[in-house]
């Protein structure tokens, strides 16, 4: 029987850690140190190397122990006593620095995530306050996002779920969510599953709002959530201050519609530019009658019932416009005849409401409708639609035994 003890003196000055030596077909021989190594264990460890050539075998390996979350570094290196090849191990447990190096990495990617989210922030710091909801989702890898705004006394609630590259409007009540809430705690959302991280809420110049987010209940101690809850804050309350000084300048102060600036706008940069696009061309009729018989206030009274009607189907991607005196349009992009047909019935729908609401006054409106598709001539679009609307101006008028070219 060999004298291990000897030959590690005779071939090594100094020893650090535990050491296994093994014959050339890696069985167990000799151990010493703390490190309990089964057998059992061992042939799991060296499985890859058994077989190989161990003539001048010098390797510095890893391996890792999963039932008991240890990790360790192995040197191999052959030794040769009277003839005979042996396989020295020099065996550490470095589970301490793997763990310190696995949270580094964590942290770095937790921070190129920050940073990127950031950055895709940057790229929307222009586009409306909804902007921000997909790159939530996406960053956080968040099962939906929930935004709410109170404007000047108008509650409005958006959601986003995992996938989506938009928002969209959702039917949330948003009354009970300002100012009640704190960041990084959870709530309950009624019609969702589930609790929702809130993640900003404030006020900017009495708008109000708040953002939810529904992400992993065991994530609620990430320590990287108080960034996000700074970046988020300062997106939305960015959004919030410039689309107030823009909401002036884009629509119309009576209706609270797009004006014709908007539209003008949108007909050069977004319009021409959807996949699919829906046109609806409408004119309020009999107004300049209700102005003569019972005053402006009620003709105003009637250019309001038509806005909101149109309100109702407003979303991201549904522009509503009053372009002067009982002009109206509505515009969906990435809308088909389906979509359009939908958009048609909420907006009638909405419009008998309104009607059956009011004692005094009919909110009557004339509508072209015309879907185009890609590659579509817009200028051709908004012509065909306003000569279908004076077409069923005039039906409407026949229909009620009017004389169909009076205003």
């Amino acid at each position: 029987m060999p004298n291990f003890d000897k030959i590690l003196q005779h071939y090594f000055e100094s020893l650090v850690g535990d050491i296994i030596i093994t014959d050339a077909n890696w069985k167990i021989l000799y151990k010493t140190g703390s490190i309990d190594v089964s057998e059992e264990s061992w042939n799991k460890w060296c499985r890859r190397y058994v077989g190989d050539e161990v003539d001048g075998f010098c390797e510095e390996w890893e391996v890792a122990e999963k039932d008991t979350d240890h990790y360790f570094r192995v040197n191999s290196i052959e030794i040769k006593d009277d003839g005979t090849s042996y396989l020295v191990h020099q065996i550490a447990d470095v589970s301490d620095y793997a763990s310190i190096f696995k949270n580094l990495s964590s942290y770095s990617r937790s921070w190129r995530t920050l940073s990127t989210c950031q950055s895709d922030l940057m790229n929307v710091l222009t586009d409306k306050l909804t902007g921000c909801l997909p790159i939530v989702v996406k960053n956080l890898q968040a099962e939906c996002a929930l935004l709410f705004v109170n404007r000047d006394g108008v509650f409005k609630s958006f959601i986003c779920k995992l996938g989506s590259d938009k928002a969209s409007k959702a039917e949330i009540p948003a009354e009970a969510f300002f100012g009640k809430h704190e960041a990084g705690e959870l709530y309950e959302i009624d019609g969702f599953e589930g609790k929702f991280m809130c993640f900003a809420n404030g006020e900017v110049t009495d708008d109000t709002y708040g953002l939810y987010v529904k992400v992993a209940e065991d994530d609620k101690g990430d320590k990287m959530y108080p960034l996000y809850f700074n970046i988020f804050k300062l997106y939305i309350e960015n959004a919030l201050l410039r689309e107030k000084i823009i909401y002036a300048s884009e629509h119309d102060h009576l209706t609270g519609l797009y004006n014709k600036t908007k539209y003008g706008e949108l007909i050069e940069n977004r319009f021409p530019n959807c996949e699919t696009i829906t046109i609806f061309n409408l004119d309020v009729n009999y107004l300049k009658r209700v102005n003569d018989t019972l005053g402006h206030s009620a003709g105003n009274r009637l250019l309001c019932m038509a806005a909101e009607s149109l309100q109702v189907v407003e979303d991201v991607d549904v522009y509503a416009f009053r372009l002067g005196g009982d002009e109206f349009m509505l515009i969906a992009c990435d809308a088909d005849e389906q979509k359009a047909k939908e958009i048609e019935a909420r907006w009638r729908d909405a419009l008998q409401k309104i009607n059956d609401a009011e004692e005094k006054i009919e909110c009557v409106i004339a509508c072209g409708i015309v879907t185009g598709h890609a590659p579509y001539d817009l200028t051709e679009l908004l012509n065909e639609s306003d000569a279908l609307m004076y077409q069923d101006k005039r039906a409407i008028k026949i229909a009620r035994g009017d004389d169909p070219d009076a205003r």
